[in-house]
C-alpha cells in the first residue's frame, strides 16, 4: 500500500461537529431564557448604555482597522527667483 499523504476516515468536509453543535444550541437557550428575564427597569442610563455596548459587539461586525503608510523622509527644495534683468536684487550674503 502506498500512501501518499492522502487521509482516509474521519468526518467529510462540510460535516457538522455533533458536540459543538449541542453545546451552542444549549446557550442560545439558555442566553434567551436569560434575556426574557432581564428587567432594564432596574437599571440606570449609565448600565443601559453598558448593557446596549456589549450587545452591540455579538450583532454588528466589527470593521477592521485600515491605515495609510506614510513615507516619514523629509522632502528638499529650493526656491530660485527669476526676475528680470533690470531689476535689483538685495543680497544678504
Amino acid at each position: 500500500m502506498n500512501n501518499t499523504g492522502k487521509k482516509y476516515g474521519g468526518r467529510t468536509k462540510g460535516t457538522p461537529n455533533k458536540v459543538t453543535t449541542e453545546v451552542k444550541n444549549k446557550l442560545v437557550e439558555l442566553i434567551d431564557g436569560t434575556i426574557s428575564e432581564l428587567s432594564t427597569a432596574n437599571l440606570n442610563i449609565a448600565n443601559k448604555i453598558k448593557l446596549l455596548e456589549i450587545a452591540l459587539n455579538y450583532c454588528i461586525p466589527k470593521l477592521s482597522h485600515s491605515y495609510k503608510e506614510t513615507n516619514n523622509e523629509q522632502k528638499s527644495f529650493r526656491v530660485e527667483y527669476v526676475g528680470s534683468v533690470g531689476e535689483n536684487i538685495q543680497k544678504n550674503d
